[in-house]
């Protein structure tokens, strides 16, 4: 009973895997095509582009990376009371996709970047922790493919701060 249910599942496995490859690959082949500056950030592939270009659309719809961490849900909140005003946690109003991907995408970037996982561990420095760090490297990969995008140039590490 145990050896047909593994099999069966294995089988399931195999069917969807033989439909998904050939759908990656054509995704492969039109980001190719399209040649988004953003794939010269180490670490972000053809399907990380193509799940941050199918959501943004056209970066030029974008006055500024602001509206971007906007899209995404990333920016923080404004807590006002009278006169006084800080910043609180990030709304998460935008595209929940679009974040999920940016924030697994930052995880892979990190191995990848070194400008980036300076970054992050300057954050940690800073005491935040892990997740809130993290969030920090996501802004920072947004308004980087927002000046990559609109300006049209390849990535440089040594031009970030």
């Amino acid at each position: 009973n145990t050896d047909l249910l593994i099999s069966t599942y294995v089988s399931i496995y195999n069917n969807f895997t033989s439909k998904i490859d050939p759908i990656d690959k054509k995704i492969s082949t039109i980001i190719k095509e399209l040649n988004p500056r953003m794939l010269s950030i180490p670490g972000i592939g053809d399907i990380s582009a193509a799940t941050i270009l199918s959501e943004y659309g056209d970066f030029s719809n974008f006055s500024n990376p602001n509206k971007m961490l906007a899209f995404a849900g990333l920016e923080p909140s404004v807590i006002q009371s009278g006169t006084l005003e800080s910043k609180g946690k990030m709304v998460k109003h935008g595209s929940g996709n679009l974040r999920y991907s940016i924030m697994n995408i930052a995880l892979i970037i990190l191995r990848y970047s070194p400008t980036f996982y300076d970054y992050y561990l300057k954050k940690r420095s800073e005491g935040k922790c892990h997740r809130v760090a993290l969030s920090h490297v996501c802004k920072k990969i947004i308004r980087v493919i927002y000046h990559l995008e609109t300006k049209q140039v390849n990535f440089d590490s040594s031009l970030l701060k």
